[in-house]
C-alpha cells in the first residue's frame, strides 16, 4: 500500500511541475485539448490542499504555482464528513448514464471524447503519440460504430494542431494557428471535407474556449476579449460587452480566466453577452480561498485549507464537501465531483451533493497512473480510460 500512495504522490507532483506554468508565454501556456487540459486539473489538484488516499493517509504535494510543497495533513484533522460506507460499481447504480466504448480505432490511434449530443451520439477525435488530432470520428454509443467525419489537417511546424472542437448547428468548429494568427474551420457533421471559415490576426495570441451558436463561431482569446465570424464565413468582429472576457459557456463569459495571471478563482466575474447582466461571485470570507467558480456556483476551502465547500455565487446555500481528492474546479451538474475512495484499495469515485450517493468509478491501480476523470466544460459528460476499456458517463442521465 506504501508504494501506490507514494506512486500517487509521486505522479501528481510530476503532473505539477510538467504542466503549463501561468507566468509563462501565452504558447506555453494554453491547453490545446484532452490531455492538456487532464495535466492542467492534476496541476491544479497538487496546488488546491492534500490528497487523502485509501486508509486515512494524507499526502502534501508539490503547488502547481509556486513550486513549493504543501504539507502533509495531520489525519487527526480530517473532519467528519469522510464518507466510509463502501462504494457500489457506477454502472450498477445509475446504468443508464454508462457507456463504454473502445479506447483506439482500428488503426491504432487514441479515441478521445469531447461532446455528447441528445441523441446518444459522442463527437470524438482521434490521436497518435505526435500529441495532436488526425481524424474525427461521430460514435453512436447503442450501437457501438464509429463513423469518419473528416481527416484534420496536420499544421506546419510553427502552427498549432486543431483544438476547441465544438457542435452545433449541423457542423463542428475548432481553430488551428500561425505564428501571428488564428484559423477557424468547420464541416459538416454528415462528414466531408474540412472548410476555413476564417483567419484571425491576433499577433501570437491563440483561443482559449469557442461555441457554435445563433449560426455564428463565438470566441475568446488568451488575453482577453470575445469575438464572433459567421458559421458561412465572412469578418471576424468582437461580441458587444464581451472586451477583455473569456468564454465561459455561452452566454457567459468573464474574468479572469483559465489562464489569467493567478489573481483569484477563475470566472469570479461573469457577464451575459446576450443580455448584459452581470454576475459577480461573492468574495471569500476571511481565511477562505476560492477555486474555481462556474455559471451557478463556486468551490472554495475554509481557513487552513481543512474542508472544502460550495456555495452558490451569491454565497447562499453554501454545502461542506466531503473530504478527499478533489479537482478544484465547479461541481459538474451542481452536484457531482471527483473524489477519493475511502476503502482497503486506491482508487476514485463519484460523489453526488444532491443525494450523498458515492459510486466506484472503476479506477484502481489507474489513479496512480495518472489517469483523473475530467467533465466537459459543458458539465455533462465525463469519460475516463481503464484497463477494461474507456468510460463515458452523461451526467444529465441521473436522477
Amino acid at each position: 500500500m506504501k508504494g501506490i500512495e507514494e506512486r500517487l504522490s509521486r505522479t501528481l507532483g510530476h503532473a505539477a511541475e510538467r504542466a503549463p506554468r501561468l507566468a509563462a508565454p501565452a504558447a506555453e501556456r494554453l491547453e490545446t485539448g484532452y490531455r492538456r487540459r487532464r495535466n492542467r486539473s492534476q496541476a491544479l489538484i497538487a496546488a488546491a490542499a492534500v490528497v487523502v488516499v485509501a486508509g486515512g493517509v494524507v499526502v502534501g504535494l508539490r503547488g502547481a504555482d509556486t513550486g513549493r510543497t504543501l504539507p502533509a495533513a495531520d489525519p487527526s484533522g480530517v473532519p467528519s464528513a469522510v464518507i466510509s460506507a463502501a462504494a457500489e460499481p457506477i454502472e450498477k447504480v445509475w446504468p443508464q448514464a454508462v457507456w463504454k466504448m473502445p479506447a483506439k480505432d482500428s488503426e491504432g490511434r487514441e479515441l478521445r471524447p469531447v461532446a455528447l449530443t441528445d441523441d446518444g451520439t459522442l463527437l470524438v477525435n482521434a490521436w497518435r503519440k505526435a500529441e495532436q488530432p488526425e481524424v474525427l470520428y461521430l460514435y453512436d454509443l447503442a450501437g457501438g460504430k464509429l463513423r469518419k467525419i473528416t481527416d484534420l489537417e496536420r499544421p506546419k511546424k510553427s502552427g498549432r494542431p486543431a483544438a476547441n472542437f465544438s457542435m452545433g448547428e449541423g457542423v463542428v468548429a475548432w481553430w488551428t494557428s500561425t505564428k501571428t494568427s488564428v484559423r477557424l474551420w468547420t464541416v459538416p457533421l454528415t462528414g466531408g471535407e474540412a472548410r476555413q471559415v476564417a483567419e484571425h490576426e491576433t499577433g501570437g495570441d491563440m483561443i482559449d474556449n469557442l461555441v457554435v451558436t445563433k449560426g455564428a463561431i463565438v470566441f475568446s482569446v488568451l488575453k482577453g476579449g470575445v469575438f464572433s465570424v459567421p458559421l458561412n464565413g465572412g469578418q471576424v468582429t468582437p461580441v458587444e460587452r464581451g472586451s477583455g472576457l473569456h468564454l465561459l459557456s455561452w452566454p457567459w463569459a468573464g474574468s479572469p480566466g483559465t489562464w489569467s495571471p493567478p489573481d483569484g478563482a477563475p470566472f469570479t466575474h461573469l457577464v451575459n453577452l446576450e443580455t448584459g447582466h452581470v454576475s459577480d461571485a461573492a468574495p471569500a470570507r476571511q481565511g477562505e480561498q476560492l477555486l474555481a467558480c462556474g455559471v451557478q456556483s463556486c468551490l472554495a476551502t475554509t481557513p487552513g485549507g481543512a474542508r472544502a465547500f460550495t456555495r452558490l455565487r451569491d454565497g447562499s446555500e453554501q454545502q461542506e464537501v466531503p473530504t478527499g481528492f478533489q479537482i478544484p474546479e465547479p461541481v459538474s451538474q451542481s452536484r457531482f465531483y471527483v473524489r477519493t475512495l475511502r476503502s482497503h484499495a486506491p482508487g476514485l469515485g463519484l460523489y453526488d451533493l444532491k443525494t450523498g450517493t458515492l459510486v466506484d468509478l472503476g479506477i484502481g491501480n489507474e489513479a496512480a497512473q495518472g489517469e483523473v476523470p475530467v467533465a466537459d466544460r459543458a458539465g455533462r459528460m465525463m469519460t475516463y480510460l481503464t484497463a477494461s476499456g474507456r468510460y463515458v458517463i452523461d451526467l444529465s442521465k441521473i436522477p
